[in-house]
C-alpha cells in the first residue's frame, strides 16, 4: 500500500491507495483513416492521461471522511480538477469521473465501506500535437 494524499477540487484526502493506473490515450481527429493505397493517415489531437485510483480506505481514513470522499467524487458535476503522481511529481488537470465502485465491508453501528475504486477520464489532452 502507498500513503498518498489525492487531491480533488482542492480537498485533499490521506488515504491509503492500493493501486494507480495510468492510461494514456492518443486519440484521432476526423481526417484520420486509411488511404486509397493503403496507407494509415493520423490525425492526432494529443495525447491524454486517464487515471483509476483504487484506495485501501482501512488505513487511516475515518467513515466521516470516506463519506466526504464518495460526495465528492459522485457529485452531479461535469469535471474535477484532480492532482495526481505524474512522473517523478504530480499533475494537475481537470478529468470527469467514468466510474465509482465500492462495496460494504462491515455493518455494525454504521455501515463501513471500502474497496473504491474511481475511474477519470481527462478532459483536455496534456500534451498536444
Amino acid at each position: 500500500m502507498i500513503r498518498q494524499v489525492v487531491t480533488i477540487d482542492g480537498t485533499p484526502f490521506d488515504v491509503g491507495v492500493e493501486y494507480i493506473k495510468r492510461k494514456a490515450r492518443i486519440p484521432d481527429g476526423p481526417n484520420a483513416g486509411e488511404a486509397k493505397r493503403g496507407d494509415w493517415i493520423r490525425d492526432v489531437y494529443g495525447t491524454f492521461y486517464d487515471y483509476i485510483l483504487a484506495f485501501d480506505t482501512s488505513a487511516g481514513l475515518t467513515r466521516a471522511d470516506y463519506d466526504t470522499l464518495y460526495s465528492v467524487i459522485t457529485a452531479p458535476v461535469e469535471f474535477h480538477t484532480l492532482v495526481v503522481p505524474y512522473g517523478q511529481s504530480t499533475l494537475t488537470f481537470y478529468a470527469g469521473i467514468t466510474g465509482a465502485e465500492d462495496n460494504v465491508i462491515l455493518m455494525d453501528d454504521g455501515t463501513v465501506w471500502g474497496n473504491l475504486s474511481i475511474t477519470f477520464r481527462s478532459k483536455n489532452p496534456q500534451r498536444l500535437a
